[in-house]
């Protein structure tokens, strides 16, 4: 007999469309359209945008029910022309996100919390130099 676990993408899909909200552009794992810079780079204005990175999600639960919930983790990387911006975009997501309960179809979840995150980091490896923020997220979810 094979136990079904939950379906890890439809948890992106309610991350990316709390982003989406917000509005800031935002993809899973590239670059969404809209986003960086509108022109040319340094003279134009740079659209802050998000890309969201799932974890596979892990299943959990009792001995009853041992693949009853699914911890799903991600990490929102936020990209901006400087430090301020990236700064100000990482607070938009963490409010539309942290504390929120999440609409998983068939699915009841707990609150977004998050575990932290490194620092803005600049990036020289482009030029003019980007920043970027993290933003990790964590929520569970169960049936409904």
């Amino acid at each position: 007999m094979i136990i079904p676990i939950a379906p890890n993408a439809p948890h992106t899909d309610a991350v990316v469309a709390a982003i989406a909200d917000i509005p800031i552009p935002v993809e899973r794992a590239r670059k969404p359209a809209g986003g960086g810079w509108q022109g040319e780079p340094g003279r134009s204005n740079y659209v802050a945008y998000a890309v969201v990175y799932p974890s596979p999600g892990t299943p959990d639960g009792g001995e009853a029910e041992p693949l009853e919930y699914l911890q799903y983790t991600a990490q929102i990387n936020i990209h901006a022309r400087d430090e301020i911006q990236a700064e100000r975009a990482a607070d938009l997501i963490r409010a539309a996100l942290i504390g929120r309960r999440l609409t998983v179809a068939g699915r009841s979840t707990y609150r977004v919390q998050t575990p932290g995150g490194p620092p803005i980091r600049r990036d020289d490896s482009v030029q003019p130099s980007t920043y970027m923020a993290v933003v990790e997220i964590a929520f569970r979810s169960q049936p409904a």
